[in-house]
């Protein structure tokens, strides 16, 4: 069931980022994470941010209903929003049946027009100063002044948020779910920082549900489904034998809309996500849109996924980096050696990064653009961030707009014609999907394999895609080269090659292999999984071949099907005797394609989606071009003795700020023709200057051709020249003839010396 999200902002508002820019601003305000180029992105409202407080007003609604902190609303309110951890409870904590497309943003398509418009972009928000009070003195302590940016207020931010299984549950079920979110919803009016002090204020409406309040009178209130969304059936099926030799494959083109957060790792309170997808982050996804026997087919090995890694500039799929390849120090963007044909050149080895391994392109290093967040867990007792619940931490994920690239190959017969289209979709992957993390639309497409006629000589020499899990004798992980040699016969055994023997040639200090450890969770037992220790990806390990001669059809084979452990995850991927390893590399450059240009789009329409909230920031940033448009006319005395001629009295200058006090221009007019009239002892006002200030009361264009603002630069709105022309007509002439004003008096003090 999806859920339209309106959140009105009725005052000023901000959610914060936890950093600061030096000279700008101490505080910034969360913004969307898309690249904006010269203008800043439109300002968001993170879907964990929604969650939060719109679970802390759930949970006012479901104590009133059920007059204490326990009770058949508390059990919708953790089926909603999923369970919580408390130390004194070691049951499994339930996952959230409301999920979130991500942040609340600006409506249609105002955000994507802001980025061809900086001017307007930056008047989304304003800077706010702030002190902190001395409680003892009562007065501002020193050194203590701060600038917060915040967000304009009077903004409609829109979302989708979705009910998992909501089409499962009875018609009573989903009455009650819908009326809890609807109730929760109503008793939100704040949001952000400082909402206890006046910012933040806001109305959240749900649209698309049609809520039954009399649920909450009725005295046999349904419960939740007690099953958890993640069930596995007692029995599975079978795994079918294969019926034909060779593999089919899709191609996967996975354009990442959300951040993603995968295969991550935890340093401190720093959550570090890897810069590709690994094959089992994509595995369950697959498996549930294959259906049928493909959970059987995963298992026996014969349906498999690989890792999703970044695509290169000219869109094709890259390799993880062999560890053999150097780069300068500090420039890790060239390879400038590979250790592998004894060319360093005194390099350092790649740690990480993926190349481009075949095409005009090879060679090409590729790297992987991030996203970092600052989150936090609030305490529900002191309302603050506390270690007790989680306190403040960070996370780098895959950002928004990365595009990767995958297989998924199956054996040939297994599935019915047409499998790969079943795959293609709005997916949700990673950590925390289900708010501002994790999705993504994937592309599928059947592809054909390389074709690789040559056989095997008597050195082999190996490139592991992705980490290798094999066992010793005695079944322990192991990262032994003569254990890997054994598992790399038997899958050569497997693909029709018997009678090879394999001897590990690589030094284990040569620094052409690594190891790595993958911890991750299991979602359907919501216990960690085990960890898996195995070489890294990008290893590179060197076999001599002697017995029966390697074919070219079993290399083809082990290729595909990969070697060693939990092949059908996307462990144990490699390459053998590919040319980019038996290359001298020398220097080749490479990056992330660069992001589509923004360009001049038609302007947004009356009564358009996000034109109401154009207008805001389109009347901010007129007035701040006025404004400093003014400032440049009061600093030069020959444009403001257009308007202020030296020769007239103090007395007729300060008649004339009486003149721009007036409520209307119609009246300033009026009283214009008083001041200017035949003088009775006064200095006569000179005609010029007359004329040019009876043109800016009377003539709704003057004023706008003196100042010559960049209008078509400060508009996103079809109609917004015209509509600020004259709402902004009176503000403009005021603002201009005070500042020019205030500043001719102050050039009339310095001359007289006072």
């Amino acid at each position: 069931m999806n859920i339209k999200l309106d959140l009105f902002m009725v005052s000023d508002w901000r959610v914060g980022t936890g950093t600061g820019v030096p000279g700008y601003a101490d505080r910034l305000v969360q913004r969307d994470g898309g690249d904006a180029g010269s203008a800043p992105a439109a300002p968001v409202v993170p879907a964990k941010t929604l969650i939060g407080v719109w679970r802390d007003s759930c949970e006012l609604v479901a104590h009133a209903l059920d007059s204490g902190p326990a009770g058949v609303w508390h059990d919708w309110l953790n089926f909603l929003f999923g369970g919580q951890y408390h130390d004194q409870d070691s049951r499994p904590v339930r996952p959230a049946a409301l999920l979130l497309d991500g942040p609340l943003q600006l409506p249609g398509r105002l955000p994507d027009l802001l980025k061809a418009r900086p001017q307007v972009a930056w008047a989304a928000t304003f800077r706010k100063p702030g002190v902190a009070i001395d409680p003892r003195t009562g007065t501002a302590e020193p050194g203590k002044l701060r600038f917060d940016e915040m967000a304009r207020a009077g903004l409609t931010l829109t979302g989708e948020a979705q009910i998992r299984g909501f089409d499962e549950l009875e018609r009573t079920q989903q009455d009650a779910a819908v009326t809890l979110l609807a109730a929760g919803a109503r008793l939100l009016e704040g949001i952000g920082g400082r909402r206890r002090r006046g910012s933040g204020r806001c109305r959240l409406t749900l649209r698309g549900i049609s809520p039954d309040f009399a649920v909450f009178s009725g005295s046999d209130v349904p419960r939740p489904p007690s099953s958890v969304p993640y069930g596995v059936a007692d029995r599975p099926l079978p795994a079918p034998a294969p019926a034909a030799s060779g593999w089919e494959r899709a191609e996967l083109v996975i354009t990442v809309e959300q951040p993603v957060l995968a295969a991550a790792t935890v340093q401190g309170n720093l959550v570090r996500g890897a810069g590709f997808l690994p094959g089992w982050c994509l595995m369950p996804e697959v498996a549930r849109r294959l259906g049928g026997v493909a959970h059987a087919l995963v298992r026996t090995g014969d349906l498999l996924v690989t890792a999703a890694t970044p695509q290169s500039v000219g869109a094709t799929r890259t390799l993880p980096m062999p560890k053999v390849f150097t780069h300068a120090k500090g420039n890790k963007k060239v390879i400038t050696g590979n250790r592998l044909v004894g060319s360093t050149n005194h390099g350092k080895s790649f740690r990480e990064g993926h190349v481009v391994p075949d095409g005009e392109e090879a060679g090409a290093v590729v790297g992987t653009d991030f996203t970092l967040r600052m989150h936090n867990t609030v305490h529900d007792e002191i309302q603050r961030p506390s270690r007790e619940v989680g306190g403040v931490y960070i996370y780098r994920a895959l950002a928004a707009g990365t595009v990767l690239r995958a297989e998924v190959r199956v054996r040939s017969g297994l599935l019915e014609s047409g499998w790969e289209k079943r795959l293609a979709g709005r997916w949700r992957l990673g950590r925390s999907a289900k708010d501002d993390y994790g999705q993504a639309r994937v592309d599928a497409r059947p592809v054909s394999a390389a074709v690789r006629a040559s056989a095997a000589g008597s050195t082999i020499r190996v490139w592991l895609l992705s980490e290798l899990l094999v066992r010793d004798t005695r079944l322990r992980p192991s990262t032994d080269l003569r254990d890997v040699a054994r598992a790399l016969e038997q899958a050569l055994n497997r693909g029709g090659t018997r009678g090879v023997t394999l001897t590990p040639l690589t030094a284990p200090d040569e620094g052409a292999i690594g190891t790595h450890r993958t911890e991750s969770w299991h979602r359907g037992w919501r216990l960690p999984r085990p960890t898996l220790y195995g070489l890294a990806a990008g290893s590179c390990l060197t076999f001599a071949a002697s017995g029966e001669p390697v074919t070219a059809e079993a290399l083809d084979e082990v290729r595909a099907a990969g070697v060693g452990e939990r092949r059908g995850e996307g462990f144990g991927q490699i390459e053998i005797d590919h040319d980019l390893l038996l290359r001298s590399a020398g220097p080749v450059g490479g990056h992330l394609a660069a992001g589509p240009d923004v360009t001049d789009a038609d302007p947004l329409g009356p009564g358009e989606e996000g034109h109401a909230e154009a207008r805001i920031f389109e009347r901010a940033a007129w007035r701040a071009e006025i404004h400093r448009v003014c400032e440049g006319i009061m600093a030069d005395p020959a444009r403001r003795a257009e308007l202020l001629p030296a020769e007239v009295t103090p007395t007729q200058l300060n008649g004339l700020r009486e003149v721009v006090g007036e409520p209307s221009m119609d009246r300033s007019l009026h009283r214009l023709e008083r001041l200017v009239r035949p003088p009775k002892g006064r200095r006569s006002w000179p005609a010029e200057q007359e004329e040019s200030l009876r043109a800016l009361f009377a003539e709704p264009g003057s004023v706008w051709a003196r100042l010559a603002l960049p209008e078509h630069r400060l508009t996103v709105t079809g109609d917004g020249v015209a509509s600020l022309r004259a709402e902004l007509r009176d503000e403009a002439v005021r603002v201009l003839l005070t500042a020019c004003l205030a500043a001719h008096g102050r050039a009339i003090a310095e001359r007289s010396g006072t």
